[in-house]
């Protein structure tokens, strides 16, 4: 972590999947995934999301079993939740997405499919709105591409969807865990990602988190640096893993209150050893984000 722009840098949940906090009829809440694959919780479970609420720690709603890469996002009064149906099979394959709703965040709907990818499995998604249509992202491993090759969906009401054909990201090189922003201030979408590298020192694989703009979803400017990196002297699960130290800062989420800006992010080794973490600049996002590029 740049500690010239990250303060208050906390981590908590070991091994507890990607993260969506949002804010609801001004509740401050999380979203958590949750799979028996990475161990949180008994093998055999269903894969599912709990949300809980920041400043009790309490949980609010247990949704979409049998699914994971759940996302949430708020419109119009509601909860959206959009997760990849895939049950637990040992494998996170799926092709299709489902829907679930709540007014409140203890009630739901049941969830309905919104959209299914006949040429790959489906992982993870992300959502802004640019003033005039909703823009879906979600990460495929569509063999035409190099996984986790980012693909685009566009709704007026967040229930249908149509694929985009021609805006792709990522088809040249890895990316994987995604997050998605509109600013109508300068009219750019931003997109973080995983980025994938070399340790200088071990030769292994390492994971940081990268950033790139785009006006029309087709022509990218990438960032002049990384977001988010590891931290090498953190240790996600030290009870149970010792000898475990991070090598990934993935799967970003960040979330704007009062001026300030908070990322909810994934620590560990991207082996099933992790844990969440959180941090905070004191700005808005969009001045986050142009710390990135070139002026």
């Amino acid at each position: 972590m740049d500690r010239t722009i990250w303060h208050h840098i906390r981590h908590f949940k070991s091994n507890i999947g990607e993260t969506t906090p949002f804010s609801f009829n001004g509740r401050d809440v999380c979203l958590f995934n949750v799979s028996a694959i990475n161990g949180a919780q008994p093998a055999g479970r269903p894969d599912h999301a709990v949300i809980v609420e920041k400043e009790t720690n309490r949980e609010l709603a247990h949704i979409l079993d049998g699914h994971y890469f759940i996302y949430a996002y708020v419109a119009n009064g509601k909860c959206f939740c959009y997760g990849s149906k895939v049950g637990y099979n040992g494998t996170w394959a799926a092709d299709t997405i489902d829907m679930t709703v709540s007014n409140d965040l203890i009630h739901w709907s049941e969830p309905t499919p919104i959209f299914h990818y006949p040429h790959g499995h489906l992982f993870n998604t992300a959502i802004a709105f640019d003033g005039k249509r909703y823009v879906m992202l979600f990460e495929t491993n569509d063999k035409r591409f190099i996984p986790f090759t980012f693909r685009f969906l566009e709704s007026t009401d967040l229930v249908h969807w149509t694929l985009l054909e021609k805006p792709i990201y990522g088809d040249k090189k890895y990316v994987g865990g995604p997050s998605l922003y509109y600013f109508p201030e300068d009219g750019y979408f931003y997109v973080t990602y995983v980025n994938q590298f070399k340790n200088e020192e071990t030769r292994a694989w390492n994971y940081d988190t990268c950033i790139a703009r785009s006006k029309n979803l087709i022509d990218w400017e990438e960032g002049s640096r990384p977001i988010l990196f590891p931290d090498y002297n953190h240790r996600p699960f030290p009870r149970k893993h010792p000898d475990v130290y991070e090598i990934n800062a993935s799967d970003a989420e960040f979330i704007e209150k009062d001026g300030k800006v908070t990322v909810f992010y994934c620590g560990g080794n991207q082996q099933g050893i992790a844990d969440n973490a959180c941090a905070e600049y004191d700005a808005p996002l969009l001045q986050l984000f142009h710390l990135f590029f070139k002026r």
